[in-house]
């Protein structure tokens, strides 16, 4: 195998790949990128972890020999990334090493064979969902932190993407069993109904990187335990999670007839300014509604205290009080879009609800908790 290619045609793939591979691994071939150049100029590069799979295709190049082979994708993007821009990278094989020549630099590097490269099979692509590559990319992001990181309950541990209305919508949604997100899109080309699918949480961030690099039409293709997605020359493949995903319906409170209305920059800020105090990310805070104000009150261990009081855009008849995780608190009014952002709470025992006019898509849901 010999090929020639410039460093910016090589780095940011090799950087994708490098995100994909297992970086602690009892197998250390799991750890490497598979390098196959082919008699046609072109380059394919792969890398896995066995749940979620990269292949990108490259064609400004010059393949001298073709051949294949799989190098540690870490320290390849780091030999890359320090040579000098502009600088024309050439690779070869040697006595079971890769040579990797630039501006001056030689560096040799130890490799494993590509026959020893994972070849995971994949499943039949039965289903497709055809959207738009931004209105994907935006619902998934919105819902991404609330996801649950090695939650016993294995299905948590990603983001349902569930077809609705008929096959004329997506909803988007994770829960981490203490809180809840929703996001909605709509579907200009109808998608199976029924079709619903848990996409893990690796194959989760590598789904929104690609749909935002991008602002066009996209497909997903399903399989029984496989989603892929082809983008130019990327092409990802994550498997799916098997199981349950909870009815997310039933824990998604009635709207109330007129909510709570509160600036959103302002809410975020007095929250970021209370959290200075509340170090655990269990912490909460207080809330207490009153006609025409709102007031945060904060409490930590050692008995230091954090009060803002805030206005109520639309002043009502309200009397309550309840304690949230105000970690969750941030999360939500950080990422939700608009001015304002409307509370749906019936009583301090209830979950809070919170909307926003110009994100009507969107809702989320923290439950609440004693203080």
């Amino acid at each position: 195998m010999k090929f020639s290619i410039v460093k910016e045609k090589f780095l940011e793939p090799l950087a994708d790949i490098s995100g994909i591979v297992a970086r602690k691994t009892t197998k250390p071939i799991l750890s490497h990128a598979l390098l196959q150049a082919g008699a046609d100029n072109s380059l394919l590069l792969k890398g896995t972890d066995t749940e979620v799979t990269l292949q990108i295709l490259l064609h400004e190049l010059n393949v001298q020999d073709a051949g294949a082979i799989t190098v540690p994708a870490a320290k390849l993007l780091d030999v890359v990334r320090h040579l000098p821009a502009q600088a024309t990278i050439y690779c070869s094989l040697e006595k079971e090493q890769l040579l990797v020549k630039a501006a001056g630099s030689l560096f040799r590097i130890a490799t494993l064979p590509a026959e020893d490269f994972p070849a995971l099979a994949e499943a039949d692509m039965e289903r497709r969902i055809e959207t738009e590559s931004r209105a994907l990319h935006d619902i998934m992001q919105k819902v991404r932190f609330s996801m649950a990181s090695e939650d016993v309950r294995y299905y948590l541990n990603g983001m349902y993407l569930n077809i609705v209305e008929d096959g004329n919508a997506i909803h988007a949604v994770s829960t981490d069993g203490h809180r809840l997100s929703c996001a909605r899109s709509a579907l200009a080309t109808p998608a199976p109904a029924g079709t619903n699918l848990i996409v893990p949480k690796k194959g989760v961030s590598e789904l929104i990187k690609l749909l935002g690099r991008v602002s066009q039409p996209v497909v997903l293709n399903l399989g029984e335990r496989q989603l892929s997605l082809t983008l130019g020359g990327y092409r990802l493949t994550s498997q799916l999670i098997d199981g349950t995903f909870p009815n997310y319906e039933q824990v998604l409170p009635q709207l109330q007839e007129t909510p709570v209305l509160i600036s959103r920059q302002t809410f975020l800020e007095s929250l970021q300014r209370a959290k200075v105090l509340l170090l655990d990310r269990h912490d909460g805070i207080r809330l207490t509604f009153g006609e025409a104000s709102l007031q945060l009150a904060a409490r930590n261990l050692e008995n230091e205290t954090a009060d803002e009081t805030l206005e109520i855009i639309n002043p009502q008849n309200l009397q309550l009080e309840v304690a949230l995780n105000i970690n969750y608190l941030i999360d939500a009014i950080a990422t939700i879009s608009g001015d304002n952002v409307q509370l749906h709470i019936a009583d301090g025992s209830s979950p809070c609800l919170i909307t926003s006019s110009d994100d009507e898509g969107v809702r989320y849901v923290i439950m609440p908790m004693r203080l």
